[in-house]
């Protein structure tokens, strides 16, 4: 319906009416906007936070606790966050703690210091939050402090059980607690109420680890707590390092950082301290949302600790928890060997040659061999005997001699012999010598089988290390499991079903570690005694990256090479051809086959090759003594002074048998069919190791194919757990799906350790087929390989 109104009419303000309801419009949206902006407008709130660094560089909470503060205050308020570094100084604190009541709403102690000068403090004049606390003793709990003004956070730490279980670990007469000057007292207030009977001294961290160390003397156990800002790094690890040296147990408050800097335990607080800030920054939106600090619960229900043994710090200082310890404990560097001798493959291979035991009693037969090539050669040298006799005679004989003897005799005599012609001594000779170039063919083949079974052992070793490792790294995961399960209940967001289903877990894990362990000291043992050392014997194995090496070697050399099935035959082929010219079994039974074969050509020879030979014999009258003289009347004497004292013979022997009975036949025959056994011999060990290096060579392949497929498959089913314990811990799946992610990712990894050293395994046994090691060659002999491969 159409406006009556003339176009140009007039409000009874003068306005025209086209412009009233624009006007209107514009009024209640500007009203609107001035709305909007008075009940969005923030209110302020200034937080300060005390910390115990005393500068902004220093390590502490402060940033942690601040990024969470503005997180979840910054969108509601005008937050005006400051901080007051103390040093943990008890005036500085104070003075800090005054400042920040003039002017701050909310105070935050955000240190192990700042929070106990709080805790003991008995007016607080604005809300105050003490964020790190040693321990609260009756203060507190879900029904907050009672305390106008304050509350607290539950303690992380449980400063009895810790000196508990460093008792456990030692029986000491003296604690010695080495802490800064500024928590000192917090400590000792404490600790001596823990152990009011025991012997307590307190240590101020210097500058220097010499100085700590004077004062340290004479206890057998050290509690520490964080030295930043008191010592240096450098010198902390010097302090650590001396005192496990000495023998003493190290247990720090907290494990990070001095676990890895040389303590021998502690109980994991990392992930404790880590849910601080957050508790502390909620603390503060319920304070500003009314609730009053002192009713506020201090409680914190998700706390979970385990004990840490860095086994490497414990092999130092000779210090071994009982097994009940360890069992219950999660164990740093389980395997290991710091102070051991660090044994490489090459180092272990050389070792090997020089003190294998078996190795040695093949150097032994071509000793003895040596020793028969020289006895055989003595038979064709001359041959001289002397000799000397003394006899006596009876009368009778004496007398019947006609004065030539007497009735003691003393004669000497000298015998020479030389072969001119023996076919047997030539024969033996020559089939000794084809016998010491078989032991020696033998000696080779043993130094090979040396190699291999060092290097298979050596990876062995490596090989159960990293098992081990695995294990005791799945069994972190499964208590870290374990107690997310159990917070879940203390929480109500879980049931008792996953938590015993994670203890079942964690039993049997700890059954595998146990496994693992004991595997990886037989692995060890195994070594040792290959390598001819004390079957106990520590050493350390360097990284082993030989699996990536030779990944690189074969794939830029080899498999580039190999597009096709008949590349992967001509590469066996060429092996094989390598393999018929390197192998030394081959070469000894070369050697048995050509022995063989003089001794036939003996046999044939002696139908019609006569043994020649010279010998000598020389006869001396040395004296007679007791002759019998002839009578005078004779005119003449046998045993006058004149008469020869000496006499010799020289003969030249020629000998050939006529009739034996048919020996020479037999012994022909049995010769002629040793030839032919020994060749047939030959040829089936020939197959024999044509047919194993065949299958090395399709089994290296494969295990080059299958290492990649193993590290993907490992990739992807840790990249699936990861995101199945994520769900776990948010409540969108079950326990069962979060363990069989949690078993195919160990046994995807295991796999892939395994595919890595099985690798190597099958690289250097088809190495050994080819009776040529070139992993150990130099880079000439390697170039020249494979250019005999390209060529042939």
């Amino acid at each position: 319906m159409k406006s009556s109104r003339p176009p140009g009419e007039l409000d009874k303000d003068g306005i025209p009416l086209r412009y009233v309801g624009t006007l209107r419009f514009l009024l209640i949206l500007f009203f609107w906007l001035v709305l909007g902006l008075l009940a969005f407008a923030q209110t302020p709130l200034r937080v300060t936070m005390l910390s115990d660094a005393a500068t902004a560089g220093e390590p502490s909470l402060d940033s942690l606790i601040g990024s969470e503060l503005e997180a979840i205050l910054a969108s509601r308020y005008q937050l005006d966050l400051g901080t007051l570094y103390t040093g943990g100084e008890p005036e500085t604190m104070e003075t800090a703690i005054q400042e920040a009541y003039r002017s701050a709403d909310v105070v935050v102690a955000t240190g192990l210091a700042t929070s106990t000068a709080l805790m003991e403090r008995g007016t607080y004049a604005r809300p105050s939050i003490a964020a790190v606390v040693l321990a609260a003793g009756q203060r507190g709990g879900p029904e907050g402090t009672g305390v106008e003004n304050f509350t607290f956070i539950q303690s992380p730490f449980d400063i009895g059980r810790d000196l508990r279980t460093l008792r456990e670990l030692v029986d000491y007469d003296v604690l010695t607690v080495l802490t800064t000057p500024n928590m000192r007292r917090g400590m000792a207030g404490v600790i001596d109420a823990e152990l009011p009977d025991a012997t307590v001294r307190y240590v101020e961290a210097g500058p220097t680890a010499a100085a700590a160390l004077a004062e340290i003397d004479g206890s057998q156990a050290v509690y520490l707590t964080p030295l930043t800002g008191s010592m240096p790094l450098s010198e902390q690890i010097t302090l650590l390092d001396s005192l496990a040296d000495r023998g003493v147990a190290t247990f720090s408050l907290l494990d990070q950082p001095l676990l890895s800097r040389g303590a021998l335990a502690a109980y994991s607080s990392t992930e404790n301290l880590e849910q601080l800030p957050r508790r502390v920054a909620l603390d503060a939106l319920r304070i500003m949302d009314g609730l009053p600090a002192a009713g506020l619960s201090t409680e914190l229900t998700t706390y979970t600790s385990e004990l840490l043994i860095d086994m490497a710090v414990a092999r130092r200082a000779d210090i071994y928890p009982n097994w009940e310890t360890l069992s219950g404990a999660t164990l740093l560097n389980p395997n290991d060997l710091p102070d051991a001798r660090t044994l490489t493959l090459e180092g272990a291979v050389l070792e090997g040659l020089a003190n294998n035991l078996g190795y040695d009693l093949s150097a032994y037969d071509v000793a003895l061999a040596v020793t028969e090539v020289d006895i055989a050669r003595s038979d064709l040298l001359p041959q001289l005997e002397v000799a000397t006799t003394v006899t006596r005679l009876d009368g009778q004989t004496v007398a019947s001699s006609f004065g030539q003897q007497g009735q003691y005799n003393w004669t000497a005599n000298g015998t020479l012999n030389q072969v001119i012609l023996s076919e047997p001594a030539f024969a033996n000779v020559a089939i000794n010598r084809f016998l010491l170039e078989g032991q020696q063919a033998a000696l080779e083949q043993t130094q090979l089988d040396v190699v291999l079974d060092v290097a298979t052992a050596y990876l062995n070793v490596l090989q159960s290390k990293v098992f081990a490792d695995l294990q005791n790294e799945n069994l972190a995961v499964t208590r870290a499991n374990l107690n997310s399960a159990t917070t879940k209940q203390k929480v109500g967001a879980g049931g008792a079903t996953d938590v015993y289903r994670w203890e079942s877990e964690l039993a049997l894990n700890k059954i595998e570690v146990n496994n693992a362990q004991a595997q990886l000291a037989q692995a060890r043992y195994n070594l040792n005694q290959l390598l001819n050392r004390p079957i106990n014997e520590d050493f350390q194995l360097p990284d082993f990256t030989g699996q990536d090496t030779l990944l690189g070697l074969v794939g830029q050399t080899i498999l580039p090479l190999l597009n096709s099935p008949r590349d992967l035959d001509r590469l066996a082929n060429f092996l094989a051809d390598e393999a018929r010219r390197n192998l030394p079994a081959l070469d000894q039974l070369d050697a048995a086959i050509n022995a063989q074969e003089r001794q036939l050509l003996s046999a044939e020879r002696a139908f019609y090759l006569p043994r020649v030979a010279i010998n000598g014999q020389y006869n001396y009258r040395v004296a007679n003594y007791g002759t019998v003289p002839l009578p005078e009347d004779l005119g003449f004497d046998f045993a006058s002074e004149d008469r020869p004292r000496s006499t010799y013979t020289l003969g030249l022997n020629v000998a050939i048998p006529i009739f034996q009975g048919g020996r020479r036949k037999f012994v022909a025959e049995r010769a002629r069919v040793s030839v032919l056994q020994a060749q047939t011999q030959r040829q089936d060990l020939e197959n024999q190791l044509l047919q194993r290096l065949y299958s090395d060579v399709e089994t290296m392949v494969a295990s080059y194919r299958n290492l990649n497929l193993a590290r993907q498959a490992a990739e992807t089913s840790t990249a699936n757990f990861r995101i199945i314990e994520d769900l776990y811990r948010a409540g969108a799946t079950n326990v069962t799906s979060l363990v069989d992610a949690q078993n195919v990712t160990l046994q995807s990894n295991i796999n892939a350790t395994n595919a890595g050293y099985q690798f190597v395994a099958d690289f250097i046994a088809l190495q050994r087929s080819t009776g040529s090691y070139q992993f150990l060659s130099g880079p000439a002999e390697q170039t020249d390989f494979l250019r005999r491969f390209i060529e042939y």
